[in-house]
């Protein structure tokens, strides 16, 4: 995401939530629900199938787009998308070095993510593009081919799968408005542009020349998505394309005549019907009983190695808005925050929890539950020894007297086979919410957050009497929390200062939780000053660890205070490389920027690292502008490859930081590997020699391509 962009987003989501609530009158709320009720059960949350087209007229009629955070933040992240047969030629043999791989969540269920790489070959998204680069050994890195989209669409994440690539893409359809209805006293509504969700699989058998197999969309924003074995799961939202204009606040308003194209999910798949897109058949529609939003979930399933084989796309009416995965079921939890009673109290916010069966592609939905709060992220949910756990946070509006206060507290839940609740364990620090969760084998770590970090052991070895076995107080908070080994956990976050609100550096944590009743702090690091911050605070797949090598790596922007600055100004981005063992705790080895030398690579978001991973000896690290690899020896610049094509971003018109040496990088760059033309590098490509093996790249000083073997031809 182009973070210059955030603070606009965010004005936008504002606005929405103001206008959206104007319209969410008396008479729509009681449309929606009885007030304060929350009835989903085993057996009322079964989704029924819409038998017709006037039946979803009927069930959409009494519904509005509500201001709850989870549908409007979906709405938002839509609002404004980021602008960002098989091919001849020899196969190639992927040598398939050793290598790290995403960190996910349940070990087997692989999550998308910008990097993937098979050990030899990297496959990243960059400007807007995929890449596919020869990336070991290192000193024969090369970029061999750019996959550009077409119809405006921009690659999010990717899954790599033997010699099959699936490049996850998002887009925007815009159709021309039709007139509005001039019934302005019950509203008026029109189509309007939507999301659009679409997974390609490229065959990447020749890395050069990689030849699209099959496609399938959907209409919406990306929610999510996982692969097991060779079987991807594709998850969005979407709202029919019908959305509310304009209402008078005295009166409900009214859809106008939903009709199939928009009323549903519009949906293509290559291997039916030539990839037509068209909306998705009744048959495989279905809604639940008392669903809230009127937005869709949309699950795809699909084989790589069955490419003829038609997609399972099935659509659910107000059925979630965060996931979690285990190798045989994909859960998703619904947040639902009711509707306010007649005295101005709130009903207890609730996630309803419905579960789907996955297996060779295809879902089929199982059973539905539901539990007090709401989930922070997918590390909040969790299932072990045919027991669903759950942790969530209750956010209260009380009214009391002319005035009111906002409640927090937190829950632990366990829930059987049948989703019912088996165990709890509720009003966990009251005042506070969680920050972070981790459910481990029969333990759970939660950290809430007010003004210190309360680390909670929650003890699961009885599912059905889940306990506080120990906690831990200290200051600042973890985002994320990651296994180490048996005895210790490794937490990410923030400290705080004195004040217990102003938030400080990076800080990285190792506990001590071999004693469940005990948890201790081993180690701990403070990394820069305020307004230091990495992906991993958001985003786990940001996380480098090499358990084998007690090696951690992670994206960070590290700000330091300055002699007449206001506020700590940026001194490093890139990535910083530590090792950490329970003896001596963390241990900086390096600091690797992709940064120009004047420094404004600080601010260029195209230099900006994202990511970290190995093959064999070497360390790459990934921005947009550049793959750049590192011995893990000395951390010495071993090759890079620099991606053309990249939107110019100036930087802005300010003294370039001075760098603190205490804070510098450890390493220091060394020159561009290679012969350079007029004191540019050449373009970083390459080309197949005719015996199909081996790949040549330019070299100066006119920038020529090497000789092949035995001096033939390239292709």
């Amino acid at each position: 995401m182009n973070r210059s962009a955030y603070p606009l987003r965010m004005m936008i989501f504002g606005l929405a939530v103001a206008v959206l609530t104007s319209l969410w009158t008396a008479d729509g709320q009681a449309a929606a629900r009885k007030k304060g009720s929350h009835p989903v059960s085993a057996q009322t949350g079964k989704p029924q199938r819409v038998a017709s087209i006037r039946q979803l007229r009927k069930l959409l009629g009494g519904k509005q787009v509500h201001a709850s955070a989870a549908g409007l933040e979906s709405l938002a992240r839509s609002a404004s998308p980021d602008s960002s047969g098989k091919g001849a030629g020899a196969a190639a043999d992927v040598a398939g070095y050793a290598h790290s791989s995403t960190n996910v969540q349940v070990q087997g269920v692989d999550e998308a993510d910008l990097v993937k790489t098979d050990g030899d070959y990297l496959y990243s998204v960059q400007g807007g593009r995929v890449r596919i680069v020869r990336a070991y050994p290192a000193k024969d890195m090369a970029l061999l081919a750019s996959i550009e989209l077409d119809g405006g669409l921009s690659p999010s994440e990717l899954y790599l799968e033997g010699n099959r690539l699936v490049v996850i893409a998002t887009g925007w359809n815009s159709p021309q408005p039709a007139e509005p209805q001039a019934d302005v006293k019950m509203g008026f509504w029109w189509p309007v542009g939507e999301p659009k969700t679409i997974a390609r699989v490229y065959d990447v058998s020749d890395r050069a020349k990689p030849a699209l197999e099959r496609e399938v969309s959907f209409s919406g924003s990306y929610l999510t998505s996982r692969m097991i074995g060779d079987s991807v799961y594709l998850l969005g939202r979407t709202y029919p394309s019908l959305y509310l204009a304009a209402a008078r606040a005295s009166e409900a308003a009214k859809p106008a005549k939903a009709t199939r194209q928009t009323a549903l999910p519009s949906v293509s798949d290559s291997a039916v019907g030539g990839g037509k897109d068209k909306p998705l058949s009744l048959s495989r529609v279905y809604y639940f009983p008392d669903f809230v939003e009127p937005d869709y979930v949309i699950i795809a399933g699909f084989r790589l190695s069955q490419p003829a084989a038609p997609a399972d796309i099935k659509s659910f009416l107000g059925a979630g808005d965060v996931a979690y995965a285990s190798t045989g079921s994909i859960y998703l939890s619904a947040a639902d925050y009711g509707v306010a009673n007649a005295d101005g109290t709130a009903p207890t916010p609730a996630s309803r929890i419905y579960k789907f069966d996955i297996d060779q592609g295809q879902s089929r939905f199982r059973i539905a539950g539901e539990v007090p709060g709401t989930v922070l992220n997918q590390f909040s949910m969790d299932e072990s020894g045919g027991y669903f756990r759950i942790a969530t946070t209750v956010s209260q509006w009380v009214q009391k007297g002319e005035t009111g206060e906002l409640q927090s507290w937190n829950n632990l839940y366990t829930l059987n086979g049948d989703l019912k609740i088996a165990g709890r364990l509720e009003h966990l620090a009251d005042g506070e919410r969680i920050y972070s969760a981790r459910f481990l084998g029969d333990r759970c770590y939660l950290v809430t957050f007010r003004q210190v970090d309360p680390l909670y052991v929650v003890d699961l070895s009885n599912a059905d009497a889940p306990k506080v076995a120990g906690e831990l107080k200290i200051p600042g908070f973890s985002n994320y929390l990651h296994p180490y080994d048996a005895r210790h956990i490794l937490g990410f976050g923030q400290d705080v200062g004195e004040d217990g609100q102003s938030l400080g550096g990076v800080k990285l944590a190792l506990f001590d939780v071999s004693d469940l009743s005990k948890p201790t702090l081993r180690h701990s690091l403070v990394i820069g000053s305020q307004g230091s911050y990495s992906d991993l605070f958001y985003d786990h797949k940001a996380l480098l660890f090499d358990q084998d090598r007690n090696l951690i790596g992670f994206p960070i922007l590290e700000t330091a205070a300055q002699s007449g600055a206001d506020w700590p100004v940026p001194v490093f981005q890139g990535a910083q490389v530590y090792r950490i063992t329970p003896e001596d705790g963390f241990k900086k080895l390096a600091a690797i920027s992709h940064a120009t030398e004047d420094g404004y690579g600080y601010y260029d978001w195209n230099r900006t690292v994202r990511r970290l991973l190995t093959i064999e000896d070497q360390l790459y690290t990934i921005s947009e502008a550049r793959i750049q690899a590192n011995d893990l020896g000395q951390f010495a610049q071993t090759g890079a490859v620099d991606m053309p094509d990249l939107p110019i971003i100036e930087p802005p018109v300010i003294d370039p930081p001075v760098i603190d040496p205490v804070i510098d990088p450890i390493v220091e760059p060394t020159p561009p590997q290679g012969d350079q033309s007029g004191g540019v590098a050449c373009t970083q490509d390459a080309r197949l020699c005719p015996d199909g093996t081996t790949w040549v790249s330019r070299i100066g000083p006119s920038c020529e391509f090497a000789a092949c073997p035995g001096g033939d031809a390239i292709r």
